[in-house]
């Protein structure tokens, strides 16, 4: 089984604590990947260390991870600069993780 998210049950700064679809309770620490860009202020990984922005996580169903409205463009079909969400793989997610409860 593919580990994946199945609900977010609390947000503090750079910290996510979820239910995975293995029964765990884990917390996701960002800080670690968020420091390394501190001087590179058009990386969406930057806008997350704004402790407001961190909090507007939220929970995608259907490729069962999480995600931030609006912090990243795309260009579409049309060659329109677009708002985009930006994601993070849920694999890599659960590698980072630390378990909380079984």
């Amino acid at each position: 089984m593919l580990p994946r998210i199945k609900k977010i049950i609390s947000v503090e700064p750079y910290q996510i604590l979820c239910l995975w679809n293995t029964g765990e309770i884990r917390s996701i620490d960002l800080f670690a990947q968020l420091k390394a860009y501190t001087n590179k202020h058009k990386s969406p990984y930057f806008a997350l260390l704004d402790k407001n922005t961190f909090k507007q996580v939220k929970y995608d169903a259907v490729s069962q991870t999480i995600y931030w409205d609006n912090l990243i463009s795309m260009i579409d079909a049309n060659d329109n600069t677009i708002p985009a969400a930006f994601d993070f793989c849920p694999d890599v997610l659960y590698e980072i993780s630390k378990i909380v409860a079984e």
